[in-house]
């Protein structure tokens, strides 16, 4: 009995131990690096420069950059958000320059919204981000917030649950240079102005490549003033891939004035059958916010989803519209109406238009 007593002992304990190793798992997030990371960058003095070690770093708090004029170059390293209530990187202070770094987030999760939540806030004057990636985060990728006179160059942003780069609340100047997208939750560049904030305005984006959006819009500027767009390929876009437009409830925002929106591409825009947008769609949806001095050109348009019934669409839906220009327009095939209005014919202008490659008249 003693010695099958001192087996089964023995067995239960070899089982024991296989069973703990079995359910031993090794973790790919590094040690939380949040504390130390702030310490760095809170001891920096104006006007100094920090070079990061390349590795990842995980951050469960948000980073907050708030020592004026100083350069952080990432080389290459990761930081890597864990908490999405407190994931984001904040840009605070005047004069900063942050590059060569990629962020990241966990993709899915529920659709945040605070600034602590965006990815990388950028609120200062004279900020400059290059060279930055930005994969996954719990609402926008980059939110620009009332920041002056800044910069954003060569920027990759994928994988979010809200916008992909979003400037408001009275952002501008502003210089957009080479931003990518990919599978934003929403629109993957947005300028919006919302009546409780001043207008975002004077802000120059170019070189624009949209790979997909989830939902949303491709290129939208929903409220805002003097904003050039040129230069750009959309594709793949839930709604409309350019949209510009005031909206009202539950957003009221501003009105829109002097807009130019050039020499692009769209394909395969609007795939969701439940919206009715169009490839390109200019909306005044706002009572008593207008959309005013707006110019359309030398754009190609392929693949827009019959469902979406039109390619591009002018509508005065309760706000107003004047001075609206859209020309040189080329569709691929009249598959899908090439145009549909519903404003006066007074306030808007086509011409140069092709389907095919043979000119037609429209409007």
């Amino acid at each position: 009995m003693r010695a099958k007593r001192a087996a089964i002992v023995i067995l239960v304990m070899a089982v024991l131990a296989i069973g703990c190793q079995s359910t031993e798992s090794k973790s790919d997030t590094p040690t939380d690096s949040t504390a130390a990371l702030q310490a760095q960058l809170d001891a920096m003095k104006p006007g100094g420069s920090l070079t990061l070690d390349a590795k990842a770093y995980a951050h469960s708090g948000v980073l907050h950059l708030r020592v004026p004029r100083v350069q952080i170059d990432g080389n290459g390293a990761t930081l890597q958000a864990t908490n999405d209530a407190t994931s984001a990187v904040q840009i605070q202070a005047d004069g900063v320059q942050l590059s060569n770094l990629r962020l990241t987030a966990p993709a899915q999760g529920p659709r945040m919204s605070s600034l602590d939540q965006h990815k990388l806030v950028v609120a200062g004057n004279g900020d400059t981000v290059a060279n930055v990636t930005i994969d996954g985060s719990a609402a926008a990728g980059i939110f620009v917030s009332g920041a002056q006179n800044f910069t954003l160059r060569n920027v990759d942003i994928s994988n979010t649950r809200a916008d992909g780069l979003h400037m408001t609340d009275g952002a501008g100047p502003g210089v957009v240079n080479g931003v990518k997208t990919g599978q934003t939750g929403d629109d993957a560049v947005a300028v919006v102005s919302y009546r409780d904030a001043k207008p975002t305005h004077d802000i120059n984006v170019s070189n624009v490549a949209v790979a997909s959006t989830r939902w949303g819009r491709g290129i939208s500027v929903v409220g805002g003033s003097n904003i050039d767009v040129t230069g750009f390929d959309v594709a793949s876009t839930n709604a409309a891939a350019v949209y510009v437009a005031t909206e009202g409830s539950p957003y009221f925002t501003l009105p829109v004035d002097d807009v130019t929106i050039s020499n692009g591409s769209i394909r395969q825009a609007n795939q969701n059958p439940d919206i009715v947008h169009g490839a390109i769609l200019v909306a005044a949806a706002s009572q008593g916010a207008g959309i005013r001095n707006v110019t359309i050109s030398n754009v190609d348009i392929s693949g827009t989803s019959p469902t979406a019934g039109r390619n591009v669409a002018i509508l005065d839906d309760g706000g107003s519209i004047g001075q609206i220009a859209i020309s040189q327009i080329h569709i691929d095939s009249d598959a899908v109406d090439p145009f549909v209005a519903k404003a006066n014919p007074g306030d808007y202008q086509l011409a140069g238009w092709t389907i095919g490659g043979k000119s037609v008249s429209v409007g």
